[in-house]
């Protein structure tokens, strides 16, 4: 009951946040998420990363290719049920026929036989198929030790451990269960070497990964090729902002139209005192005209 109140409070938290293909991810917690990024950076360095590279120098690559068969065979199990909740009956029946292959021929899934009869792997999961229901992703979030998610992934993580379908081998006994779960951590840290490789060349190692997630999350929820491009954290509050903005600006382009025609203004005045100039002139040279015309009578009389 406790997981299942979760699940519905984690669903009405991604309800309403829907998100398109290209849609921008939603990373409200960044600084947080950040904080939890180095933490689990720190913890792979110093604990997850010298285990694993130590598990892949000791064992035979074969070894190591059973152990990474045949827990894939066991998740075979949640694929199929994911593929019959999507509405797939073509991947779940491909899932099926795995899972029935590799376990019997296969010797309990140590070998892929299916993959070399033409029955390629496919990865499916609970988060996905919320998506097919159409509930949202909502935010970004990283977890620790479990990495990078979103709302809607994080309810498969709670979920999908309640479904798992385990051999009753690996049930009858707690520690036959730990060693087995500790095995498939391992395990699976020791394929992502090469990615954490690149993570370590990376200028921004944290969105790197962040929009890498997403991407792929995305493609496996839509089951689509196509190029998906992350689009920018551009909001409805920031066209709004802009239009606001570019309406100050023609408030004040008005007003610089206003001063120019001041300026005229006041230009028009200066002439008008200009042309008074002009006058005053003229009446002091009429002036000095009629003075000269005195003195040219007084001198002649």
């Amino acid at each position: 009951m406790r997981n299942v109140l979760i699940c519905v409070l984690l669903l009405l938290a991604t309800g309403c946040a829907t998100n398109p293909p290209n849609g921008p991810v939603y990373d409200p917690w960044e600084n947080t998420n950040r904080k939890i990024f180095k933490f689990n950076d720190k913890f792979d360095q110093y604990v997850g990363r010298p285990v694993a590279r130590g598990y892949r120098k000791i064992l035979p690559d074969p070894v190591e290719k059973g152990i990474g068969n045949f827990f894939s065979n066991i998740d075979d199990v949640n694929v199929l049920a994911n593929d019959l909740l999507q509405g797939k009956p073509e991947k779940a029946g491909n899932a099926a026929t795995r899972f029935a292959i590799n376990s019997v021929f296969g010797v309990f899934g140590i070998f892929d036989v299916s993959t070399r009869v033409g029955l390629p792997k496919h990865y499916e999961n609970f988060g996905q198929t919320l998506g097919v229901w159409g509930v949202g992703e909502g935010p970004y979030v990283v977890l620790p030790l479990f990495g990078p998610n979103n709302m809607r992934s994080t309810v498969g993580v709670v979920v999908e451990p309640q479904t798992t379908y385990l051999p009753p081998y690996l049930t009858s006994d707690r520690i036959i269960l730990s060693g087995a779960t500790i095995l498939d951590i391992v395990d699976t840290r020791a394929q992502l070497l090469g990615a954490g490789n690149v993570l370590d060349t990376a200028l921004d190692p944290y969105l790197l990964l962040r929009d890498t997630w997403i991407v792929r999350h995305r493609k496996a929820t839509l089951d689509s090729d196509e190029r998906i491009e992350l689009g920018s954290a551009k909001t409805t509050t920031g066209d709004n902002e802009v239009d606001e903005l570019d309406k100050e600006v023609d408030e004040l382009d008005e007003l610089d139209e206003l001063d120019e025609l001041d300026e005229l203004d006041e230009l028009g005045e200066l002439d008008e005192l200009d042309e008074l100039d002009e006058l005053d002139e003229l009446d002091e040279l009429d002036e000095l005209d009629s003075q000269e015309e005195e003195v040219d009578k007084a001198v002649t009389q």
